[in-house]
């Protein structure tokens, strides 16, 4: 015969701060029990109202997928507080530590109204960071998009960039890491290879050559 399994929470404590609110809860079937602590944020708490007491099932899965929420968005706080993040980026980085695709959306868009993730500031941390590593224009739009910035957001990248010289630039990564514009016709081709990865384009290329040449 199918032992019945109940379920009681015997505990409610503060926790993390005050910020969330522990559950003590006991699963017992037959002779078997178990413990499980469940963490609730603030809000949840007050939206949930859970007491001590009896609960039923569907009541129980209710607050665990709540605790785990909760988790989600504790992650997601603490990945914010390492780097920035676009709200899909940090939602990749959500699933690949264990969270549902769902719990690491949700996490990730309730984290964006919060106020904690500004993609528009993080953006613009990001290309100076391109910039600091002589990037052209074609490598930062790649590497955003792969970043997973909204669309909107990107709108506003020609206008960051509007003000940069990239021949300039281009010219400063050929002497750092080329020791200036060749002469030999072969390692000429393999230094405009490597410019097109940076995301140069020719004209801007051009324009480099020939402030190097100038130097001379």
């Amino acid at each position: 015969m199918e032992q019945s399994v109940s379920v009681e929470i015997v505990g409610i404590r503060a926790s993390g701060s005050g910020e969330e609110l522990a559950l003590t809860v006991m699963i017992r079937s037959g002779e078997h029990s178990e413990t499980r602590i469940l963490s609730l944020t603030t809000g949840q708490y007050r939206e949930l109202k859970p007491a001590k007491g009896p609960v039923t099932q569907a009541r129980f899965e209710q607050l665990e997928q709540a605790s785990r929420m909760c988790a989600a968005l504790r992650c997601g706080e603490r990945l914010l507080a390492y780097g920035s993040n676009s709200a899909q980026l940090l939602g990749q980085k959500l699933r690949r530590r264990g969270f549902t695709q769902e719990e690491a959306r949700a996490a990730a868009e309730q984290l964006g109204r919060m106020g904690l993730i500004d993609e528009e500031s993080d953006m613009r941390r990001e290309v100076e960071k391109c910039l600091r590593k002589l990037w052209g224009a074609g490598r930062i739009r790649s590497h955003l998009r792969s970043r997973g910035f909204d669309r909107e957001v990107l709108d506003a990248l020609p206008d960051i960039l509007e003000e940069i010289d990239f021949a300039a630039n281009c010219a400063a990564l050929l002497r750092k890491h080329y020791g200036g514009w060749p002469d030999d016709p072969a390692q000429r081709r393999r230094v405009l290879a490597g410019l097109y990865r940076y995301g140069y384009t020719p004209e801007e290329i051009r324009q480099a050559a020939r402030l190097l040449r100038e130097e001379r």
